[in-house]
């Protein structure tokens, strides 16, 4: 049999950036996301059952809100140095959605439900990108349910906590070089899916140690997922009968597993009362991303020779997130708000690369809240994410070029994304 050359080995195309900043959505709520996501201290809607469960306190009856954001990122790569090539990403929306009902059960205890989108988004590359034997495309998605019950202490201190059951799921795709007695043929493609449901926690408090000043504490946990799924090969169009058995033979194939970690997130919110109608509230938020240090991929299936598990070391940094907002209540039905944050990206230079184009980012937010009744309400949002021009220069991440030649991930990176928010509020 002709001996078979695969140019790269296939394995690692699971090893890559899956989680990171950008894929951290926080925008789960649409009055908080007017405030520049400064919710953690004010706490007084629903949303409060994902940003400080403990604010539920200050909410009387059966109260319900839901919504969704929309989001369009765009991102373009230039590259690899000395290259002056620019791609870009394909044009994606994505539309997390949230719900959350919160009841007042008596003998100062409240009770929840919250349902949202925390980790997310995804990225896709034309297929014939300069990238296209690192990534073409990249989806992940999370959806988790909180049970939460809350307790007043007393008219100052309130405390919550609850449970988080999450379900993952993503999809990993990229072609191949294939390449027969030093003869290029059509590229294969690989497709790696896989999901897995997993459990957390969450904790909040809320202070007021005077009328018009709140502190408020939030913790999420990390949550593990052990990711099981299949990877399957597709041969391209026009492979010569004669090869594609051999060819199938030296691809990894079959089911995969993964254990991913989603980071435990911490965050202190102040919320100051000006006057009845205008408050001030900042938020500081840590991301423990120093949980992702590597990524273990095994698969069931492997070539003789190649290594199982694959690795892939991530080493990230843990990050933060600073915000800042206010709201303005012009009159009874109407509320004006505006916010800014600065979000510090968890990826090292050397490690960044077109699977998700993060940086550090700065967040511009408005937003409009309108009550039609004392019942019903609505809250807008519209937040632009416009993320710091990034060069690197010192990529420990390698690619293979189409020409099969191999360098590193140098280049240039600019990125940017527009959000819209909605939610209807309804309380009994």
């Amino acid at each position: 049999m002709r001996k078979i050359i695969l140019s790269i080995i296939v394995f690692v195309a699971f090893a890559c950036q899956v989680y990171a900043s950008g894929f951290q959505i926080n925008e789960s709520g649409s009055r908080a996301m007017g405030l520049g996501g400064a919710f953690v201290g004010l706490a007084d809607d629903p949303s409060a059952l994902y940003f400080n469960p403990a604010g539920v306190t200050q909410l009387s009856g059966l109260r319900f809100s839901i919504g969704a954001t929309y989001i369009k990122p765009s991102s373009t790569f230039t590259g690899p140095s000395p290259s002056t090539t620019e791609s870009k990403l394909k044009d994606r929306f994505f539309y997390p959605a949230n719900f959350y009902a919160s009841y007042e059960a008596g003998n100062d205890f409240w009770v929840g439900l919250a349902f949202n989108d925390p980790f997310g988004l995804g990225t896709e590359w034309e297929e014939n990108w300069v990238g296209k034997y690192r990534t073409t495309k990249t989806e992940i998605r999370t959806f988790n349910f909180s049970p939460t019950v809350a307790y007043k202490i007393n008219d100052q201190l309130s405390v919550a906590a609850g449970l988080t059951i999450s379900y993952a799921d993503v999809i990993i795709e990229r072609k191949i070089p294939v390449v027969v007695q030093n003869n290029p043929l059509p590229d294969a493609h690989i497709s790696l899916e896989g999901n897995a449901t997993s459990f957390g926690f969450n904790l909040g408090v809320l202070y007021k140690p005077v009328q018009d000043f709140s502190v408020g504490l939030a913790f999420h946990s990390s949550v593990k997922y052990d990711m099981k799924g299949d990877a399957t090969v597709t041969l391209g169009a026009g492979t010569p009968a004669a090869y594609q058995a051999a060819i199938l033979s030296a691809m990894p194939k079959g089911s995969i597993s993964a254990p991913l970690t989603v980071p435990y997130v911490a965050t202190l919110g102040l919320a100051y009362h000006v006057n009845p109608g205008w408050v001030l509230v900042g938020d500081f938020q840590f991301n423990g991303w120093s949980t992702y240090d590597k990524l273990e991929v095994t698969f069931d299936d492997l070539p003789k020779g190649s290594s199982n598990p694959s690795v892939s070391e991530r080493d990230f940094q843990n990050s933060f997130i600073a915000r800042l907002g206010t709201e303005y209540v012009v009159n009874d039905p109407l509320a004006l708000r505006f916010g800014v944050l600065y979000d510090k990206n968890p990826v090292k230079d050397e490690r960044l690369d077109p699977t998700l184009p993060d940086a550090d980012r700065i967040g511009l937010n408005i937003g409009i809240g309108y009550k039609f009744t004392e019942s019903l309400s609505v809250d807008f949002a519209y937040f632009y994410l416009m993320f710091m021009e990034r060069t690197i220069d010192n990529s420990q991440e390698a690619i293979i070029l189409p020409n099969y030649s191999a360098t590193v991930l140098n280049g240039k990176y600019n990125s940017n994304a527009h959000l819209i928010g909605l939610n209807i509020n309804y309380n009994l």
